[in-house]
């Protein structure tokens, strides 16, 4: 999506290529005359500038479009004679064809969110962007299932709470696109529609105070120099202030340092607390120094993680503490394994998020996601805290996965085996691993069922160089056809390991590795 600099430099080329060249008195003329002024050029800058030609010759051109991203606001509430007060936003840039154009993909962010929103993890999403993205990247990822509630309009938080909550208090563009009568109104940018928000939105601010009071703040590429913003901040400390200091931190920036308009959003909020004592480090903690794309890979894998070793923990309570360690170990280098091989580009985290929702998805049916039922399973729906009062986690033959991917975690950290090469084959199963043996496509498979479906929809075949890792106990072994080239020979080419079995006949994690490596010998 374009950037406010890039707006600026369009509303300054528009504007100039409307002048009526030998009129003094254009509407044009002044409006470009008062957009300009919010950039607050010299004396200098303003002889240089030539009317007569386009700005993007003009020496001070990026100056003057930098400048005004600070005052983007004031500089989109300028009017032009005889049109509508949003002129500049709904003609000259047509923002809402421009941010809602279906050929723009979801970025790194938009589906890391969108899975962390499955997963439970991000119910609450407050957003002054105008784009559709985060809503187009939870259609692919979820599909036609029920995840997300959008409101926009007051009476669009009347609507059912759903697992995800995003409030787009700005106004949304496809909506605008789609139904201009009703929400080309709700889009915000001018500055008079800044300072009047509070009170000509009390239902939308009342939504969001509610959250800032209840919930700790992430702020995602968000300068927060709104006064609206900074408004909401302020009404919500003096109904129920959070103090510093507190962990994690109330207010957080994913940003390179801490700017102006954030400090005055902590002062706001700290007060009396924001001190020359204080004011240092309560500017540390609330500074994230990662921008959107990497922090929200991290915050997936972290939340992925912990889910796995709250599985582990609470489905085998039994398992010894020490044991249950080495378990949350191997978890852990798996992690490190995926965040050392992923870039925070757009292609990585797709290709990531499609792995992760096939490997659930045969898991659970032994069958490939699609696009209907979207293309990511999560591990659980309910955020971290939530997941010991789900009672189908238990019958799912989840913790028992935890515990196998435990296992590979450990075995790849000791160099047991490593991570093998992606094919391009329909089946590649969940991921390929590579022993002193060869090499091996693994499945797991939560039940019965999906053991049994791996085969009927064609996902393996009696020839495969595979492993398969049951959840519960080996199943009767079913006749599947040799549909590809033979692989190795001289040993079974699919090879079953139980979970349930091998836990059933000891938990002490190093003879538990080593049964385990025996069964899927590699």
């Amino acid at each position: 999506m374009p950037d406010l600099k890039s707006l600026a430099k369009r509303i300054l080329i528009s504007l100039q290529g409307q002048i009526e060249q030998s009129n003094p008195h254009c509407r044009f003329r002044a409006a470009l005359d008062s957009v300009i002024g919010h950039a607050g050029p010299s004396a200098d800058e303003w002889n240089s500038i030539d009317y007569s030609t386009s700005p993007d010759s003009w020496t001070v051109f990026e100056a003057l479009a930098g400048r005004l991203v600070n005052n983007y606001a004031r500089m989109l509430g300028v009017t032009v004679d005889g049109e509508e007060a949003d002129y500049l936003l709904w003609d000259v840039l047509n923002a809402a064809a421009v941010y809602s154009d279906p050929a723009i993909a979801p970025d790194a962010e938009h589906l890391c969110l969108a899975a962390l929103a499955m997963e439970g993890a991000a119910s609450e999403m407050p957003s002054a962007n105008w784009d559709s993205l985060v809503e187009k990247a939870i259609e692919i990822l979820a599909g036609g299932r029920p995840i997300q509630r959008v409101a926009i309009a007051p009476g669009d938080t009347r609507a059912g709470r759903r697992r995800t909550n995003l409030y787009k208090f700005h106004g949304c563009a496809r909506s605008a696109l789609e139904d201009p009568a009703q929400f080309r109104p709700l889009l915000v940018a001018r500055q008079n529609q800044i300072n009047g928000w509070v009170a000509s939105n009390p239902v939308m601010a009342s939504v969001l105070i509610n959250l800032i009071v209840t919930k700790p703040t992430l702020m995602l590429g968000l300068s927060a120099q709104d006064s609206n913003i900074q408004s909401l901040f302020a009404s919500a400390q003096a109904q129920m202030p959070w103090h510093y200091p507190t962990h994690p931190p109330a207010y957080a920036f994913a940003e390179n340092a801490v700017g102006g308009d954030q400090e005055s959003l902590l002062q706001n909020v700290y007060r009396q607390e924001f001190n020359a004592g204080t004011r240092a480090s309560i500017r540390t903690d609330a500074l994230v120094q990662a921008f959107a794309k990497p922090l929200l890979l991290a915050l997936l894998l972290f939340v992925l993680t912990e889910k796995l070793r709250h599985l582990v923990r609470e489905g085998f309570p039994a398992i010894q503490e020490v044991d249950r360690a080495k378990l949350a170990e191997g978890l852990g280098h798996g992690r490190n394994l995926v965040a050392a091989n992923v870039t925070a580009s757009a292609d990585d985290v797709m290709s990531l998020i499609t792995k992760i929702g096939r490997t659930m998805t045969m898991l659970r049916d032994g069958a490939l996601p699609n696009a209907a039922s979207g293309l990511y399973s999560p591990v659980s729906a309910e955020p971290l805290e939530l997941m010991t009062a789900n009672p189908n986690l238990a019958a799912g033959g989840m913790a028992e996965f935890a515990v196998a991917l435990s296992l590979v975690g450990l075995g790849l950290d000791r160099g047991l085996w490593a991570v093998g090469p992606n094919t391009s084959a329909p089946d590649p199963g969940a991921f390929g691993l590579v022993g002193r043996s060869g090499a091996a496509k693994i499945f797991f498979a939560g039940d019965h069922r999906a053991a049994i479906r791996l085969t009927t929809n064609g996902l393996l075949a009696d020839n495969d160089d595979a492993v398969v890792v049951h959840s519960q106990s080996n199943p009767v072994p079913m006749h599947r056809s040799p549909r590809r080239p033979p692989g190795r020979t001289g040993l079974a080419l699919v090879r079953e390991v139980s979970v349930e079995e091998l836990l059933a006949e000891g938990a002490e994690v190093e003879d538990l590795l080593e049964r385990f490596r025996n069964k899927v010998a590699l």
